[in-house]
């Protein structure tokens, strides 16, 4: 290849980027054009300064003034009507002092610094901000309803009450109502956080948003498409997101005596001197600059750190709220466990179990072994979520799996099939020497149906277990049970240390709540040592007691996943999703999403929340001590209104690289 052929791609790319560095330059410019049209009018005014026309020069600098000061002034009034009072008080009476006493170069300054400040917080509220766009794309589209012997669509909302549907494999179902064909099993796992899917029959009711995993069903609607599960989920979540109320600047809390006290400074100065440019030289110095700026700057640097973290922050004001969230609300399924059922014990037909949440010690046993080989080899031609699972314990185990001859299943109740035995299967005593042997794993009504006789001893296990939250399938080896394989909804590993770190983080309670029975929640409870257990919450109880805890004066961190979990999140005063990959339901109702499923991600989001706001407060004392100290010597007359403005801009400098801390790797 010549030179000139290398030269070429990398000219391309250079033009590229210099194209795209053109674009989004034009971008800002027309997103905030005030900061930029001051900033070329001073170049000019500086220029005609210069050139001998100071009279132009202050024409334009009266320019610069009024450019910025009438919406400034406009947005103040806005404010007073509202009964809203900030710091922008300060810079209206600074940059109309300017005005009156011709002193233009005090006032574009002030100018160009108020609008440059405000453009970095609008930068940083613009953030990816939160949308319903990602869960509406989920809700189900059309329906299938037959024509004569033809299946045609219809969209979900034609769908009347009474008429009967058809839902394919994969698909969501569209409406509520009630199976009249076909069995299938269902995952309502975004509706009610459960993730072992429910079998459905005819007769037994069904929610919108579920998701149809094997077979046909003809569905007799109960609901109209707005009335829905589903379309209650939204409502809420569209709810909840209008009715949170707007983040206020951090700097405008600090307004009302700061103002005050510049105000009554500069009246003494001007009452003391006699002129009035002493005061207004103090109105400058206390225009509130880097009061506005320590709070954006420290927040979008929290961002980027937060970013880098597998923390998604979606405006400025989530980083500011989890800056003051005092209770951490946690769901359950998917949040505090892994969401998906995992093989944790097997229990013989003489009550003999090893447990553990390590499989491969677990099931170390040769006997329980043989069992998980056998169970797996039959199991891996299903395509049940339990199926998945106990072939993936397997796997784990290295069992190697054989092939099956004759394989039966009857989805959601069991399957059988005859497996060949390996020499490692031959020396377990209780197995028959042979060349296979048939095996059969299913629950209770599959048992009674093959007429294979239940122990009485396992029978009383598994109701305990499943009395626990526990999933139990039994092993017939010949046609005779030879063992239980217990499977649960484990809990995340690292899950003991979440409340101890919260509650070192500055959170005063963890609350769990969670659709599950009582003695399930309790368990998961007592093992991420939550404070308080609330069990067999629906959707619109997340979000009742959430917002109870909010009129209480509470700042509430809502941590889940799920389309059950949306309204609650939104609703909280920061939602966060977890482990979301895309936009998900849950990532479109929350303010912030963990990118990574590691829960403890939740402790490292409230301490970067607390030190950005740490920082920005800090930022805004030291803005207001060094006004302060201007102030006094511009009452005085040591400083003029140019200088006092300058010298601002020095403070803002200091304030900007204190704010900038806020991205400094903590963890």
């Amino acid at each position: 290849m010549s030179p000139l052929q290398k030269a070429e791609p990398e000219k391309s790319s250079a033009s590229l980027f210099k194209q795209r560095w053109s674009e989004r330059l034009l971008g800002s410019v027309q997103r905030y054009p005030i900061p930029f049209i001051a900033v070329a009018l001073m170049i000019v005014s500086l220029g005609f300064w210069l050139a001998g026309h100071a009279d132009i020069a202050h024409w334009v600098l009266l320019a610069v003034t009024l450019l910025g000061g009438l919406p400034l002034l406009y947005d103040t009034l806005k404010q007073i009507v509202h009964r809203e009072f900030g710091v922008d008080v300060i810079a209206i009476l600074a940059i109309g002092g300017s005005i009156l006493l011709h002193q233009y170069l005090a006032g574009a300054l002030v100018v160009l610094m108020l609008s440059g400040g405000e453009a970095l917080e609008a930068y940083a509220l613009r953030r990816a901000r939160s949308s319903l766009s990602a869960l509406v794309e989920c809700a189900p589209r059309s329906a299938h309803i037959w024509q004569g012997e033809e299946l045609i669509d219809i969209p979900a909302e034609q769908v009347e009450v009474g008429m009967v549907i058809v839902v394919k494999p994969g698909e969501l179902v569209p409406v509520d109502g009630v199976v009249t064909s076909g069995s299938s099993s269902l995952s309502e796992a975004d509706l009610t956080g459960e993730p072992i899917p429910v079998r459905k029959t005819p007769g037994m009711l069904v929610l919108s948003g579920s998701v149809n995993l094997d077979g046909v069903l003809e569905i007799r609607t109960e609901k109209r498409s707005v009335e829905s599960k589903f379309a209650q989920i939204l409502h809420l979540v569209e709810e909840a997101q209008t009715q949170k109320a707007p983040i206020h600047r951090l700097a405008d809390r600090y307004s009302v005596w700061f103002t005050i006290a510049a105000v009554t400074l500069a009246g003494l100065a001007w009452i003391i001197s006699g002129n009035s440019v002493y005061a207004l030289a103090v109105m400058v110095c206390a225009s509130p600059c880097p009061l506005i700026l320590a709070t954006p700057v420290a927040i979008m640097s929290g961002i980027d750190l937060a970013a880098r973290n597998g923390i998604i922050a979606k405006s400025g004001g989530a980083i500011e709220q989890l800056g003051e969230v005092d209770i951490a609300v946690f769901d359950k399924t998917g949040t505090l466990t892994l969401g998906m059922p995992k093989v944790t014990a097997i229990v013989h037909r003489e009550r003999e179990s090893v447990e553990s949440t390590n499989t491969s010690k677990e099931l170390a046993h040769s006997r329980d072994r043989t069992l998980l080989r056998l169970a797996a080899s039959v199991e891996q031609l299903s395509t049940h979520i339990l199926s998945r699972a106990i072939v993936e314990a397997a796997q784990e185990c290295a069992c190697p799996l054989s092939l099956v001859d004759g394989f039966e299943e009857i989805f959601g109740k069991g399957v059988r099939g005859r497996v060949p035995l390996l020499a490692e299967d031959l020396q377990e005593s209780w197995l028959n020497a042979g060349n296979d042997v048939e095996v059969a794993v299913g629950n209770r009504t599959f048992m009674k149906y093959l007429n294979i006789a239940l122990p009485a001893t396992l029978l009383a296990e598994r109701q305990q277990r499943v009395e626990r939250g526990q999933i139990c399938s039994f092993i017939a080896i010949e046609r005779c049970i030879e063992g239980l394989l217990v499977l649960e909804d484990v809990p995340r590993p690292e899950l003991s240390l979440l409340s101890p770190n919260l509650c070192a983080a500055g959170i005063k309670q963890t609350i769990l709540l969670t659709g599950d029975s009582e003695v399930v929640a309790c368990q998961i409870g007592k093992i991420a040592q939550v404070d308080r257990v609330i069990s067999r919450c629906l959707p619109e109880d997340k979000v009742r007691i959430v917002k109870e805890y909010e009129q209480q004066g509470h700042r509430v961190l809502m941590v889940g996943d799920g389309i059950n979990d949306a309204p609650a999140l939104a609703s909280a005063a920061v939602g966060m999703a977890l482990g979301t990959q895309g936009l998900t339901a849950a990532a479109s109702a929350a303010n912030t999403a963990l990118l990574s499923t590691d829960i403890l991600r939740v402790v490292r989001a409230v301490v970067l929340g607390r030190r950005v706001m740490h920082i920005a407060v800090q930022g805004i004392w030291v803005g207001m001590g060094l006004s302060t100290l201007a102030m006094i010597f511009a009452a005085f007359g040591f400083i003029s209104p140019a200088a006092g403005a300058l010298i601002q801009e020095a403070f803002d400098v200091i304030v900007i690289l204190n704010a900038l801390r806020a991205g400094k790797a903590i963890f």
